[in-house]
């Protein structure tokens, strides 16, 4: 009897190995990329109006860092648009808000207005960053409320010792057929520079591209 129940278990494992083998291949297939190239991901069931916030984060977009490459950047300003801009919730550190001032990372500067544009491997953006005001403080309420009220003035705190991101250009990644820049496309832009630890619920954590190799 403990024979035949030890060719029983060996059955079982020759018949789901195999199964579990081509999971995993499918899987990096399904996903195409390489475990070691760069990527950056957003959740693209935000909340219009909420400044990129994914109340479910239930819907994923991950785009490789070599998709950029054939894409164009286009400013936000548009006929489309009554926005010349687009604000966002993500955040980026003030130590690193203090380096591009000092300009540790070689990016151009606009001086009459402060837009920074980012130019490297095929990326190409234009973003300002400020201090968040009421817009912001507006979600944060909206979210942190019942038994999440306790977060609402440490996460309010966390945004006013940093900065957030403003997008004044993008790659049109999603729809590179169009010149119009989308909002998730000025959203991808924000994650890939922002901080890789993003306090508010519903906002992906960034790429903190500045600091990539």
């Amino acid at each position: 009897m403990k024979q035949l129940n030890n060719r029983l278990w060996i059955a079982v494992l020759i018949f789901f190995v195999p199964f579990f083998l081509c999971a995993e291949t499918d899987s990096a297939q399904t996903w195409g990329m390489n475990r070691d190239e760069e990527f950056v991901s957003i959740y693209d069931d935000f909340d219009d109006g909420s400044y990129g916030r994914s109340e479910y984060r239930s819907v994923f977009r991950t785009v490789k860092m070599s998709a950029f490459a054939r894409t164009k950047t286009h400013p936000v300003a548009s006929p489309a648009w009554e926005e010349t801009s687009h604000l966002t919730a993500v955040v980026l550190s003030s130590e690193r808000e203090e380096e591009i001032r000092q300009g540790a990372y070689s990016l151009i500067l606009r001086e009459m207005d402060g837009v920074y544009y980012y130019s490297r491997d095929g990326v190409n953006f234009s973003f300002t960053l400020e201090k968040a005001g009421e817009e912001i403080r507006a979600v944060l309420e909206g979210y942190y409320q019942g038994r999440n009220a306790d977060w609402l003035e440490p996460v309010w705190n966390h945004y006013q010792e940093n900065y957030i991101i403003r997008i004044h250009s993008a790659e049109n990644i999603f729809e590179p057929w169009r010149e119009v820049i989308q909002y998730r496309e000025a959203i991808l832009m924000a994650t890939l520079l922002g901080d890789r630890d993003q306090w508010l619920w519903g906002i992906h954590d960034g790429s903190d591209i500045l600091k990539l190799p």
